[in-house]
């Protein structure tokens, strides 16, 4: 009877081991996200900017902390991680959500939505399941970073908004 037992408890946690997409075997190669053209004019412009939302693509949320700062409609921000200094001549941010939708889609936002703020892609790098991003525009920098929590937690998303000295024929 033991043996009985112990062999069903062996295979109800094979089968949980087979479904779960966090094991390496069970997991996916993420597709690379699409890059803008690098000829996208340069616009001029202070206000917050919703770009058009892609079929299938995220939305732009209408309570973003920065007006020149994009984000998510559905991202859920978690005080605790979060922080904001804002003054006339200085902003700096680490803002923090949660949110549901996938590593590409979050990503493909931020790279379609961007350039609408005058916001330059330096650069992505995707390793681990998740994606980092930066952007530049004159006097700041954002770093976007999209970390996969596991299946049941979904995704962190870090927005990281700070002071740049980099000119623009630096990058």
């Amino acid at each position: 009877m033991i043996r009985l037992t112990t062999l069903f408890y062996i295979t109800m946690c094979a089968a949980l081991f087979v479904g779960c997409q966090s094991v390496p075997w069970g997991q996916e190669p993420m597709p690379p996200v699409e890059l803008l053209e690098d000829d996208t004019p340069s616009r001029e412009t202070s206000t917050a900017v919703a770009a058009p939302p892609q079929p299938g693509g995220l939305r732009m949320a209408s309570n973003q902390r920065f007006r020149d700062v994009p984000l998510p409609e559905n991202a859920q921000e978690d005080l605790e991680r979060s922080y904001v200094y804002e003054s006339p001549s200085f902003t700096v941010g680490r803002m923090v959500y949660n949110i549901r939708e996938s590593v590409n889609d979050i990503a493909q936002f931020y790279i379609d939505s961007c350039p609408a703020a005058d916001w330059k892609l330096v650069n992505v790098k995707q390793a681990a399941g998740g994606a980092e991003l930066l952007f530049r525009k004159p006097g700041k920098k954002l770093e976007v970073s999209i970390i996969p929590m596991g299946p049941l937690r979904g995704r962190r998303l870090v927005l990281h908004l700070l002071p740049d000295q980099t000119t623009e024929s630096q990058f």
